[in-house]
């Protein structure tokens, strides 16, 4: 498991932990399959929960009209037209542009 180049001193590298934590679980796996079954779907929902931001679609923005160029979601502003206009006529681009969120 763990070689005399991955443990220096006392501190064991990540790699050899990472082994040594493959080991174990194979280990477990063989002796009680209902464990390995539940330690493969914890595992799945672990990476599906961490992968998530990169899985979920990206935001589509546009230049707000008007507030020289700041981003706003294409969503919000399509949802918020009127509101969007009448806060940049009345109470300027910051407000209008911080409506959008």
């Amino acid at each position: 498991m763990a070689t005399a180049e991955a443990v220096v001193g006392n501190h064991e590298s990540l790699g050899a932990k990472l082994d040594r934590l493959k080991e174990h679980a194979k280990d477990v796996a063989s002796r009680h399959p209902v464990a390995g079954a539940a330690a493969v779907i914890a595992v799945g929902a672990v990476g599906a929960y961490l992968l998530w931001p990169v899985a979920a679609p990206a935001v589509a923005m546009m230049k707000a009209p008007g507030a020289g160029g700041a981003l706003i979601s294409r969503a919000a502003f399509l949802a918020k037209k009127k509101l969007y206009f009448k806060l940049l006529h009345s109470a300027g681009a910051a407000a209008a542009v911080a409506a959008m969120v």
